[in-house]
């Protein structure tokens, strides 16, 4: 079951160009979005609001949820571990 996977392209512009590749990778990885499948360590953020989760891809964290009826992934943040400890405490 494959989903398609949005993602602002403004998320991209802060990120160093040596990691960007590795990044996008990564997101297509996300067409199988669900912890568990898949390359990648997937997580589900415990305590959110509504479901989230996170993709850990060296020292960078995606964070992205996922609309199982529209089958799409939304990308909503990429941040580095320290970054993502700060904005959303340790995960």
């Amino acid at each position: 079951m494959t989903f398609d996977v949005l993602v602002l392209p403004d998320l991209f512009k802060n990120l160093p160009p040596t990691f960007r590749d590795n990044i996008k990778v990564a997101i297509k990885e996300l067409n199988d979005p669900s912890p568990g499948t898949g390359k990648g360590e997937k997580k589900e953020i415990k305590g959110a609001n509504d479901v989230a989760y996170r993709l850990r891809v060296g020292r960078f964290r995606i964070f992205y949820r996922i609309d199982k009826e529209k089958r799409t992934v939304y990308i909503f943040d990429i941040l580095t571990a320290e970054q993502a400890h700060k904005k959303y405490g340790r995960l």
